[in-house]
């Protein structure tokens, strides 16, 4: 038995149902969309009567995907209805229905298509493609998809679909053959859906570094989270440069100034003992990710670069957010109180031990001379302090541990 089989079947409004249909008697927009014995209801229902709609038996695993997204409220099914009731009610209108079966649960593991939302990423790719394929305006077409387990006649269960789809306008593309799509169209969507699956091949590869991706990453983020901001001295002299009032995310116009200054500090915790080895391992499930696209595509390219910015910029907005905490646990004074905090312009040796003087004349600089440098300097210039403060927190069994 082939991996995949694909069928079709068509309704006519104001004529009989296929043999094949499992409700009988004329098709009417009723039949497919609302009322006794619709198509529609009969697909989304999960016990699956017959005597209600289509859509109720396709729809009765999960929630039915659609040209107009997924029909996960009432409102949105009653929208959906309402225009196919009124579509279909125009003369010449046809319900077209592909039903696409696999062979057997253990194929659809192996191509990872074993639920509603694996097939319906899949159809819902190609389905513009196919559309266009047939001479329709995808602008013109409504379709809708359900997943079903098991097969009705069947002992053996195949996990497969019903997508069915009608033109908003009927433009009587197949009305020489009586409505009946043309054997090659059952090809075409065949052929594309196979192209799918054999993409889905890589991603079941795949499952496994991303889930290693995934953990790893959560593994850092658990252990920035646990880290206690005011024990560590840049985080704090970060927070004493930073403005006090605004929007504290990474990306915004009030912390474009200090964005490096915040990326180092980033950079510093992940370098530290307690975030090294989960940040190294994090970085090591990256480049295994890499390796095995490469392994497919020969580009080169790396694509971990832009997970590992997108994982810092996380970091740094919660480096940021915990700012109001960590200062209700210490004052701007103490931060600043200490021989390192001078004047970068003006005399030499005059300390500033008032907050504000640290932050104004870091503020105030001319944007033509880089701001960042006189953040830079104030962190550089703790540097050697920063390793024999830490010291002295373990010691004391206090702190963090942590590497410049």
């Amino acid at each position: 038995m082939p991996d995949l089989i694909c069928k079709a079947r068509y309704f006519r409004m104001g004529e009989k149902a296929p043999k094949n249909s499992c409700f009988k008697g004329v098709v009417t927009p009723s039949s497919i969309f609302g009322g006794s014995g619709s198509y529609f209801n009969y697909t989304e229902r999960y016990n699956g009567k017959e005597e209600e709609s289509l859509l109720d038996y396709t729809g009765r695993y999960g929630c039915t995907m659609t040209s107009d997204g997924y029909l996960d409220t009432d409102e949105k099914k009653e929208a959906f209805i309402s225009k196919g009731i009124e579509s279909l009610q125009r003369p010449g209108s046809v319900v077209y229905e592909i039903i696409c079966s696999l062979e057997s649960y253990e194929k659809a593991t192996y191509y990872s298509l074993t639920n509603q939302d694996q097939f319906s990423a899949v159809v819902t790719r190609i389905m513009p493609s196919y559309i266009q394929s047939l001479g329709m305006d995808p602008d013109n077409v409504s379709w809708w998809e359900d997943f079903h387990p098991e097969n009705r006649t069947s002992i053996t269960p195949h996990p497969h679909i019903h997508l069915l789809f009608f033109e908003n306008e009927p433009s009587h593309a197949f009305d020489h053959l009586y409505g009946k799509l043309p054997r090659k169209s059952i090809s075409d969507f065949k052929r594309m859906f196979a192209n799918q699956m054999i993409r889905r091949l890589d991603y079941g590869k795949y499952r496994e570094t991303f889930e290693e991706i995934d953990l790893a990453k959560r593994d850092v983020l658990e252990k920035i989270q646990h880290i206690r901001f005011e024990n560590i001295q840049t985080v704090k002299d970060l927070y004493a440069v930073l403005p006090e009032h605004g929007r504290l995310q990474i990306n915004s116009a009030n912390i474009a100034p200090y964005k490096d200054a915040v990326y180092k500090v980033v950079d510093n915790l992940l370098e530290s003992d307690q975030c090294e080895f989960a940040w190294n391992n994090y970085l090591g499930s990256l480049k295994k990710y890499d390796y095995t696209v490469d392994y497919v595509t020969h580009d080169g390219i790396s694509r971990s670069e832009k997970e590992i910015s997108k994982t810092k910029q996380q970091i740094a907005n919660m480096v940021l957010q915990g700012k109001k905490d960590a200062m209700d646990a210490f004052n701007y004074e103490e931060i600043v109180y200490n021989d390192n905090y001078k004047e970068a312009d003006g005399d030499k040796g005059v300390l500033y031990k008032d907050p504000s003087i640290v932050r104004d004349r870091l503020s105030s600089r001319d944007p033509d001379t880089p701001i960042m440098k006189g953040i830079g300097s104030l962190l550089a210039k703790r540097q050697r302090e920063i390793e024999q403060e830490i010291e002295e927190y373990l010691d004391r069994d206090k702190g963090y541990s942590y590497s410049m």
